[in-house]
C-alpha cells in the first residue's frame, strides 16, 4: 500500500513539472517590431540577453520574476525567450502575479 502511495505522490509530482514546462501555452509569436510602444520583459538568461540584446526591452529572467511581478502587476506585456520551455514557464510565471502575456519573441531557434 505504502508503494502505491509514493508511486502516486512521484507521479502527480512528474505530472505538474511537465504541464508547467512543457505543455504549450497559447500565446502568439510576433516580430520584435510589432512590441514597439509596449512593455516587453526579456526572460532570457543573463548570458544570452547580453550575448544577442534586445533593445527596449527590461531583462527579468525566470528566477527574477517574482521578486520585480510588482512593476507589471495588472498589465499587458510580450516577452522574449530563447526555448519553448522558457516561454512556457515564464508566462504561467507572470499570469500567476496578474501579468497578461500578450504574445512572444522568438530569440532562439528553438521557440
Amino acid at each position: 500500500m505504502y508503494f502505491f502511495i509514493t508511486l502516486a505522490i512521484v507521479l502527480a509530482a512528474a505530472l505538474l513539472i511537465g504541464y508547467k514546462r512543457y505543455w504549450p501555452v497559447n500565446v502568439k509569436r510576433i516580430s520584435p517590431e510589432e512590441a514597439d510602444g509596449h512593455p516587453v520583459i526579456d526572460v532570457r538568461d543573463w548570458q544570452e540577453a547580453n550575448h544577442v540584446p534586445l533593445i527596449g526591452a527590461v531583462h527579468i529572467p525566470c528566477g527574477y520574476i517574482s521578486r520585480r511581478a510588482s512593476e507589471y502587476g495588472g498589465q499587458e506585456v510580450y516577452i522574449a525567450a530563447t526555448t519553448a520551455v522558457e516561454r512556457n514557464f515564464a508566462v504561467r510565471l507572470l499570469k500567476k502575479y496578474g501579468i497578461h502575456v500578450k504574445g512572444f519573441i522568438c530569440m532562439g531557434k528553438a521557440c
